[in-house]
């Protein structure tokens, strides 16, 4: 049984209900475990979904870890986009060192994650950066179309090896964009446990469609579920 878990929180830094947001992490119908993890700051604007590569234990190990190090160094950024952006890529470089490192200790070959980051602008929440590793996704949607604000570090050919994660090199090699927005959008970073199994189409269907982020959410997981949930699923719903 899927039991849908959303939170919706208020951003503290911003005029209310400037920002809202749900999430969700999933098993799904097919694994045992759950190798994602998810990180939702609304008071200091900092978003992520993270898939655990290396599997079993491994893959939870290494998605805690890479949210984990969000909180902690997320926390002690000041009030700036600048010092928050800074912040996150620091918490990614010390989680690749951790998790490099522990494979090595371990003699396996790796122990990594994907990692997809939306940081807001405190200052101006429609001005944000994305951050991401691997091939979890951060997607924007405004009047009703999707567009893919990452691209997936895979190999050609629809292959689902990875050519970059968290943990999985010495130096991490992590993809910033900046954007801007001119009027209200939506935002779902999600891990491959969703995008592998709904179209752009049918995304933009569930998250532009439905009245409440709450209510996209469901719609998403339910069809997730419907599609036979073969991986984990995490998704993080924004709209600014």
């Amino acid at each position: 049984m899927i039991l849908f878990g959303f939170r919706r929180k208020v951003a503290a830094p911003v005029a209310p209900d400037v920002v809202r947001s749900v999430s969700a992490s999933e098993t799904g119908l097919a694994r045992t475990d759950n190798q994602d993890h998810v990180f939702v700051d609304d008071a200091r604007l900092v978003y992520c979904v993270a898939d655990g590569v290396g599997g079993g234990s491994d893959g939870a190990y290494a998605s805690e870890i890479v949210c984990a190090n969000l909180k902690m160094v997320t926390y002690a950024a000041d009030e700036t986009f600048k010092s928050r952006t800074s912040a996150v890529e620091k918490a990614l470089e010390d989680a690749n060192a951790v998790l490099f490192a522990r494979a090595r200790e371990r003699g396996v070959p790796l122990i990594a994650s994907t990692v997809a980051a939306l940081v807001l602008d405190p200052a101006n929440p429609r001005h944000a950066a994305v951050c991401h590793v691997g091939d979890s996704r951060v997607y924007r949607f405004r009047r009703g179309m999707p567009e893919l604000l990452t691209r997936d570090h895979r190999l050609g050919g629809g292959s689902p090896m990875l050519t970059r994660a968290v943990g999985a090199a010495e130096t991490l090699r992590p993809e910033w964009l900046e954007i801007d927005s001119t009027d209200s959008s939506r935002f779902l970073l999600c891990t491959d446990g969703v995008h592998d199994v709904v179209s752009a189409g049918r995304l933009a269907a569930f998250v532009s469609a439905a009245p409440t982020l709450e209510a996209a959410a469901a719609r998403l997981s339910a069809d997730v579920v419907r599609q036979g949930a073969p991986d984990n699923f995490s998704l993080v719903l924004l709209e600014v």
